[in-house]
């Protein structure tokens, strides 16, 4: 099957949706399905065929049509500000190209425009198969469609972020971790004043530590933060680790924190759950996703409720281990067998929906099952 991925952004920028279209892509080029990933990052990044997955990827923009044309379905992928990937879905659709258009953010306050741009562009009468990242993302998106939206979740490894074995001695200290982009979207000063709460209920005689990791234009400024308020002797900003590092510093963690309110899944508090830390997001996120509250961590509705379940997971600790250990022992269901399987499930939908079926078009092959 010729898979066409589009996404507005892609390595060498990092972030959620640059990960999973990576992931996704390479998986199924090594299922055996031919796969291009169109995109509009600028051409400093690899094109053309990579040498470890297979996977053509193209900065040509010029490209649009031809590669719409050449392939069986398009999978575009829609974040917070994507002109190429929605025109993309138009022309597939406009081609009667099967297309799925997963939308990997939540629409939110965005919403307002685009229900006009869906209005103005007329996408309910298009045969574009609708996708969402969890139930949070989908339900402004089941809005526009004004059709059925499936559920598309992100997924990680998880046997390559299965628990390790922990470091040194069970003590009462407790280790917090948070993941992210240093943007404002993500809230990382925010959470710098959550911690600076919590530290206050927590008895000092629990000694805490805080790491922050992630690259971005807030850092600096984070970084300002902490040693203004006197905070480097337990909170630190490392700036972006790789997948060896942070699964080394999962193996002293406990707590993973996700302060953002506007996560549409959370690629690194699965990461982290999964590696068997107890996980603190906003229930109105993606996050409540694969963490149930009081099993794999606590959900909060506002960021006082998220101090409050901070400071009691770190003086509680029977209430700690309990988490812990439940995320050790049960592994999540957001695996890759989960996501490819979805994911061509999606693609036959797509074809499902043009006027003519054209499901001969979509030739769907295995996908690996692990």
């Amino acid at each position: 099957m010729r898979i066409l991925h589009v996404t507005d952004t892609y390595q060498p920028t990092v972030g959620g949706i640059e990960v999973l279209v990576e992931s996704l892509a390479g998986r199924q080029a090594a299922a055996g399905h031919d796969v291009t990933v169109l995109t509009r990052t600028p051409k400093q990044g690899p094109t053309g065929v990579q040498p470890d997955t297979g996977v053509v990827v193209s900065r040509d923009l010029s490209e649009l049509r031809r590669l719409v044309e050449w392939a069986d379905c398009v999978h575009a992928h829609v974040s917070a500000f994507s002109p190429l990937t929605l025109r993309s879905a138009e022309v597939a659709a406009a081609s009667s190209t099967p297309v799925v258009a997963t939308v990997h953010s939540m629409w939110g306050n965005a919403w307002p425009i685009v229900r006009t741009v869906a209005g103005l562009r007329r996408w309910r009468s298009m045969p574009i198969q609708w996708a969402a990242v969890s139930e949070a993302a989908a339900g402004p998106v089941t809005r526009v469609a004004g059709a059925p939206v499936l559920v598309l979740p992100n997924a990680v490894d998880t046997s390559r972020w299965a628990p390790a074995a922990r470091v040194g001695d069970r003590t009462e200290d407790v280790t917090i971790v948070s993941v992210q982009r240093m943007t404002g979207r993500k809230r990382p000063l925010a959470l710098l004043s959550m911690l600076k709460r919590a530290r206050a209920i927590v008895p000092p005689e629990v000694r805490l530590r805080a790491v922050l990791v992630g690259e971005g234009p807030q850092r600096r400024e984070v970084q300002r933060r902490i040693a203004a308020a006197g905070l480097g002797s337990w909170v630190s900003a490392p700036g972006a680790l790789n997948h060896a590092e942070l699964r080394e510093l999962y193996r002293s963690a406990e707590i993973f924190i996700a302060p953002a309110t506007r996560e549409s899944f959370g690629i690194a508090a699965l990461e982290a759950r999964t590696s068997g830390l107890a996980v603190i997001g906003h229930a109105a996120t993606g996050v409540s996703e694969f963490v149930a509250h009081g099993v794999e961590g606590m959900l909060a509705d506002d960021d006082a409720q998220m101090v409050d379940h901070l400071a009691l997971l770190c003086t509680d600790r029977a209430l700690l281990d309990g988490v812990m250990a439940h995320n050790r022992a049960h592994r999540p269901a957001f695996d890759w067998a989960d996501h490819l399987w979805r994911a061509e499930y999606a693609y036959t939908t797509a074809a499902e929906r043009l006027p003519v079926r054209t499901s001969a078009r979509v030739r769907l092959g295995s996908v690996p099952t692990s």
